[in-house]
């Protein structure tokens, strides 16, 4: 993310060096907006692994598959162009949301085989909770612009280019069993579990894909401008690996939780629509 931060710097700085000759014939413009941002994250993760129990020799195994969502957001975006004569030019965005999680997940099975005074088999099928959470999602885009007049005071803007994606979120729960098997007396076995609902994040990730989008602009004077876009941020999908986060009802220590989840990477579609409402200030 720093180098593509540095590549706008420095592209941004030489457009404005060859743009300095023109003159009156730049109109800088730059602002602000308020977004709904429509996200397409829409991610499986299925977790099968081998509980694991001490006290004696086992066989186990437990399955679910979370379901990771995006739901509807507010978003903020900040806006530059720079306008070679009345009609091109180029812009540059940023955006930033921040969706909550949902989902409905499987349910949780798990088996256990051991042996006490002979085999024994411990099973069970727990419903599981919708997944909650969030994740944050940041674009930078290098856009050409086109302005084209449409009535007095009303413009039509179309513009698109390249835009660099950067996501990263967190969501609950997560299912884990462990058993201890102990032997307090010779003629006395007893099975102890612990199920926990575990807190994971994924990312953080960077990938480059393009945006494109068209907005009306109603100048209230020369200097404001009123704006309504709607834009699309294509993206192909990336691989967001999953950790454990610590959380308040976690007592055993991480990482051997984590080697024995064997945790994986979500799949994820950073692609979004917003709809944009922004204010404009022209120079």
């Amino acid at each position: 993310m720093k180098t593509s931060r540095l590549a706008g710097v420095l592209l941004l700085a030489a457009v404005l060096a060859v743009a300095g000759p023109l003159g009156a014939q730049v109109r800088v413009e730059f602002g602000f907006g308020w977004s709904l941002v429509a996200p397409t994250l829409n991610a499986s993760y299925v977790s099968q692994f081998s509980p694991p129990m001490t006290g004696g020799p086992y066989e186990s195994s437990a399955a679910q598959t979370i379901n990771v969502k995006g739901k509807l957001a507010y978003g903020i975006t900040g806006m530059f162009n720079l306008l070679f004569g009345e009609s091109v030019g180029i812009q540059l965005l940023v955006d930033y949301s921040r969706p909550s999680l949902g989902g409905a997940n499987s349910d949780y099975t798990v088996t256990l085989d051991y042996t006490t005074f002979g085999p024994r088999t411990y099973t069970k099928t727990d419903a599981w909770p919708d997944t909650r959470g969030n994740f944050s999602e940041t674009t930078y885009s290098f856009n050409g612009l086109v302005r084209l007049p449409v009535a007095q005071y009303l413009t039509l803007n179309l513009s698109g280019g390249a835009t660099s994606f950067y996501l990263k979120g967190k969501g609950m729960p997560l299912g884990f069993w462990s058993f201890t098997l102990e032997n307090p007396e010779p003629d006395t076995y007893q099975l102890s579990i612990k199920t926990y609902q575990l807190v994971y994040d994924f990312g953080p990730q960077q990938k480059w894909g393009f945006n494109a989008g068209a907005e009306l602009g109603f100048e209230l004077t020369r200097s404001i401008i009123i704006g309504l876009d709607a834009r699309w941020y294509q993206c192909g999908k990336l691989e967001a690996p999953m950790h454990l986060v610590a959380n308040e009802g976690l007592t055993d220590p991480l990482e051997p939780i984590e080697t024995a989840l064997g945790l994986g990477s979500l799949t994820i579609n950073p692609s979004f629509f917003r709809a944009c409402a922004s204010l404009r200030f022209a120079f």
